[in-house]
């Protein structure tokens, strides 16, 4: 979003880790009008180098002794020992590089973005010493936070330590509404801005990305971009095909399931509960984000699955950056989900083509109907519009507004 912050005519300067090859590839543009200032643990400018170090997902079906390391230390301590922790803690440093600090004393607003959590704590910092504003803004929620481990005492530290840092925030920002409904109990100057996609980069990458239509001999892809955890497993889809495929050999031999980024929970289950399916599946590394793009462009389908469990505002609350791409690509989403849950409400929102249910009956009704061997073209939707990270920045930058020039009663 700080490319539309520029564009505006805002100042804007982005502070950040140095990054290494364990972060993943360096495909980020930095956009124009916007500063970019690398720093290391003391505040001193480090610009990245991609060097030898391999990104390592949490999931990984081979850990290495560095991943299983902090998959102990999480399961005891939670996110709390973050290794940005040093980071953050930096913008207290006497070593912090001279042109970082003259940017955050002339800054008007610092927005710390969660996860990871140090950075709201950096924002902290940087308000407290500098002077600016402090946005802390939520990605993810911090504590209960459902997909994090940690036992009950390190989720209990990490309630306690997020409440101590968003009171006090002057504002606080969630991206969906049960996420907002959380943090609004620590804080009541909660705002909703929505995640969103970049709607420029998809009409860039489509023109050269564009559906063909099938031939009764082509396979039929269906893709999914991203991480699978424990909760983005679709039983209910995998129970369905595969009883489909019995019903229906020749889906053997038309379908494509393509999975992009670490898939290594979604292997193992595949093998071990859906061995009559596991052939349709291809699993693929991560790859870079216009590439990930064309492919959803393309795809004949695009999968999807959340956590769907409605008992968890963590849960209901996290809308990942996929679903508001997927739903701007305009292909058909078969999804995985409630559609009673806040992603899969959004879903059916965007287009009652959709397939969203948590029934396998359901699913595999559609994958014996005659129309799923001949999917259509790309569909736009009419709500994109508002789901974009212009409307988003829009958004951001009204709250920002208020927050410097407070209109008086």
């Amino acid at each position: 979003m700080t490319k539309f912050f520029a564009r505006a005519g805002h100042t804007v300067t982005v502070c950040t880790t140095s990054k290494s090859g364990s972060d993943g590839e360096f495909t980020e543009e930095t956009p124009k009008g916007v500063a970019v200032f690398e720093l290391d643990r003391l505040g001193r400018i480090s610009p990245s180098e991609q060097g030898k170090r391999q990104f390592e997902d949490m999931y990984s079906d081979k850990p290495s002794f560095s991943r299983r390391l902090k998959a102990i230390v999480m399961d005891l301590f939670g996110q709390l020992p973050d290794p940005r922790l040093p980071f953050a803690l930096g913008f207290g440093s006497p070593f912090l590089a001279p042109e970082v600090k003259q940017a955050l004393r002339e800054s008007d607003v610092v927005v710390g973005s969660c996860p990871p959590w140090p950075l709201v704590l950096a924002s902290l910092i940087v308000s407290k010493r500098f002077g600016p504003l402090c946005i802390m803004d939520y990605r993810d929620p911090f504590s209960d936070c459902h997909e994090m481990p940690g036992g009950r005492f390190a989720k209990f530290v990490e309630k306690v330590v997020d409440k101590f840092l968003v009171r006090r925030a002057d504002a606080v920002v969630a991206i969906s509404g049960p996420m907002a409904e959380y943090y609004r109990n620590f804080n009541p100057k909660t705002s909703v801005i929505m995640n969103g996609y970049d709607h420029e980069v998809i009409e860039q990458v489509a023109l050269d990305n564009i559906w063909q239509a099938k031939s009764a001999q082509d396979p039929i892809v269906l893709r999914y971009m991203g991480l699978v955890s424990p909760g983005r497993v679709p039983h209910n889809l995998l129970a369905a095909l595969t009883k489909a495929v019995r019903a229906k050999p020749e889906l053997l031999e038309r379908l494509r399931f393509e999975y992009y980024g670490p898939g290594d929970i979604m292997r193992k289950t595949l093998d071990a509960e859906y061995p009559d399916i596991a052939e349709l599946f291809h699993f693929n590394s991560n790859i870079p984000y216009r590439q990930a793009l064309g492919l959803m462009l393309t795809a004949d389908y695009l999968l999807f699955c959340e956590t769907s469990s409605k008992h968890n505002l963590s849960a209901q609350g996290i809308l990942t950056t996929k679903l508001f791409e997927y739903i701007a690509s305009g292909r058909r989403i078969v999804a995985d989900i409630d559609k009673q849950t806040l992603a899969g409400g959004l879903v059916a929102k965007a287009d009652a083509s959709h397939v969203i249910s948590t029934d396998p009956n359901h699913f595999e009704e559609f994958l014996l109907s005659d129309g799923f061997l001949s999917p259509g073209p790309s569909k736009p939707s009419l709500i994109a519009n508002n789901l974009s990270r212009k409307f988003a920045a829009d958004q951001y930058m009204e709250l920002m507004k208020s927050m410097v020039f407070p209109t008086k009663n």
